[in-house]
């Protein structure tokens, strides 16, 4: 698999809302904004960014 496949796997898990795949893009211990969120606390970030913004696309 090549960055570039990884990279769309990832936009279009994103894009799709396919949450149950986010690890396999996502580390369990990812930062946002130089604060620890994890993998539970940036799927809740893009649930709530796909709420308040419902035409949200990648």
């Amino acid at each position: 698999m090549t960055v570039t496949d990884l990279y769309r796997g990832y936009i279009a898990c994103l894009n799709n809302q396919d949450w149950q795949k986010l690890h396999r893009f996502v580390h369990d211990e990812v930062h946002y904004n130089g604060d620890r969120v994890g993998l539970s606390g940036y799927q809740e970030m893009l649930e709530r960014d796909f709420r308040e913004i419902p035409d949200l696309y990648f």
